[in-house]
């Protein structure tokens, strides 16, 4: 399995498949064994990039459920999700600015800008108290922060393996990152906000973040700086190419269904079990999180067996059907394993695009280009699914129409599974031309 910059950062490396990393097993074990400090280093820094990115995303559900019980009360789900999913968007979509810049040399500058912008942010949002402050300060200032550091950090770290088995092990070792981001930040969260408030809670995670970032700087001291690499901010082919665009679709389908169980698991278990822990529905977030490990370890070796695209396809499919499933989860015990399966499945969806990009495009010099172009897809809908979800269904309500938000993440989530459907069928009947003009 590869992996490229998921935002755009183009990975200057040819895409072998699993074969390849069988016929040279030895020399992929040679080379693990002898690791440089500074590919060590550049390890240790993505992982970290990886953690108070992602992790502080996947946190979006807590500090949502804080803001409509006590913070900002009086606005609605719909208009408080924007903050979280503009966040989301603003990660995910900037690739397409920052993989160039990347390209032309700028790691250092994008990589301390965009670390000191997030915690600058995070020190702003313990002062908010209004909703254009929250919006400015963890959208705005957070989103773009760690999307200036997320994609050259996972862009370098690529580039500096080069050989494709041990670059593998390696992204899947430095993406846990955001999983245990995302177990350590929710749990903060949850135990300091009663102790020491809303403002100094944010402020801890905010130095947490920033001591781990002063020692993600190490990799920054004997860094080359990247050859000059000119390349097209949109490939207009890809348009026209029906099996790309279809994925595309596909992802933006997911990604709308994907982010609403995310926001809305611990506030939506408070309102249909009313019983249940507060701080169990907090930590919700954190087995879920946890149980994506799980999913992101099993993806790689699933699809070396079956196909990257294959395997994203049945995902989606029983992604669906978890959310549907979502709807008869009346009881605790019944929603903590609700999690952990569906930690799992998010776990193999947010994995595998990595690898099966580079099987959608016509040339290895499009390869950051097309990834740039999908992850936006990703994060536009991000952006727009949970707003209209939390519009669906107001949890203040005291309706029991939260149905409509599960249905609503579910058909999105079984729309990707269709459209993801042509594009197998390109792949197997390529694969079927390959092996005949073969023989």
């Amino acid at each position: 399995m590869s992996t490229i910059s998921p935002s755009g950062g183009e990975v200057k490396l040819p895409f072998n498949g699993t074969s390849n990393l069988n016929k040279h097993g030895n020399q992929e074990k040679l080379e693990s064994s002898l690791l440089s400090r500074s590919q060590w280093l550049q390890i240790l820094s993505t992982f970290i990039v990886f953690f108070n990115t992602w992790g502080i995303l996947l946190t979006s559900g807590v500090f949502q459920s804080y803001y409509e019980l006590s913070l900002i009360s009086n606005y609605s789900s719909s208009t408080i999700a924007w903050i979280s999913t503009t966040c989301a968007f603003l990660l995910l979509a900037s690739g397409i600015i920052t993989g160039p810049l990347y390209d032309y040399g700028f790691y250092k500058v994008l990589v301390i800008g965009g670390t000191c912008l997030e915690v600058f942010g995070l020190m702003m949002l313990s002062l908010s108290t209004k909703y254009y402050q929250l919006f400015l300060c963890q959208a705005v200032c957070v989103g773009l922060g760690a999307g200036m550091a997320f994609t050259p950090s996972v862009a370098a770290a690529a580039a500096s393996l080069p050989h494709p088995g041990t670059r593998a092990k390696a992204m899947g070792l430095m993406a846990s990152g955001s999983c245990i981001g995302g177990i350590v930040y929710p749990i903060m969260f949850r135990y300091l906000i009663p102790q020491i408030g809303f403002a100094w809670t944010v402020r801890a995670i905010a130095f947490v973040a920033f001591a781990l970032y002063l020692l993600s700087y190490l990799a920054l001291i004997n860094h080359q700086q990247p050859k000059l690499a000119i390349r097209r901010f949109f490939d207009s082919s890809a348009f026209t190419d029906v099996p790309f665009m279809s994925l595309s679709v596909a992802s933006l389908c997911s990604a709308i269904g994907f982010y609403i169980p995310l926001l809305y698991l611990p506030i939506l278990t408070q309102v249909r079990i009313p019983s249940v822990d507060a701080d169990l529905a907090l930590d919700l977030l954190a087995i879920l999180n946890g149980a994506s490990v799980v999913g992101r370890l099993l993806a790689g070796f699933i699809a070396a067996k079956f196909g990257p695209t294959e395997t994203i396809l049945v995902s989606l499919v029983l992604a669906s059907m978890l959310l549907f499933c979502w709807i008869a989860v009346a009881t605790v015990v019944g929603t903590i394993i609700w999690a952990v399966f569906w930690g799992m499945i998010s776990g193999i969806l947010v994995t595998l695009p990595g690898a099966f990009i580079p099987l959608f495009c016509p040339s290895l010099s499009l390869l950051g280009t097309r990834s740039g172009m999908y992850w936006s897809w990703i994060g536009l809908g991000m952006l727009i699914g949970s707003p209209i979800g939390g519009a669906l269904y107001d949890i203040r309500s005291v309706s029991t129409d939260y149905w409509r938000l599960q249905v609503f993440s579910g058909c999105f989530m079984m729309g990707a599974s269709l459209f993801t459907v042509y594009p197998v069928i390109h792949l197997r009947r390529k694969a079927k031309v390959v092996a005949d003009s073969s023989t």
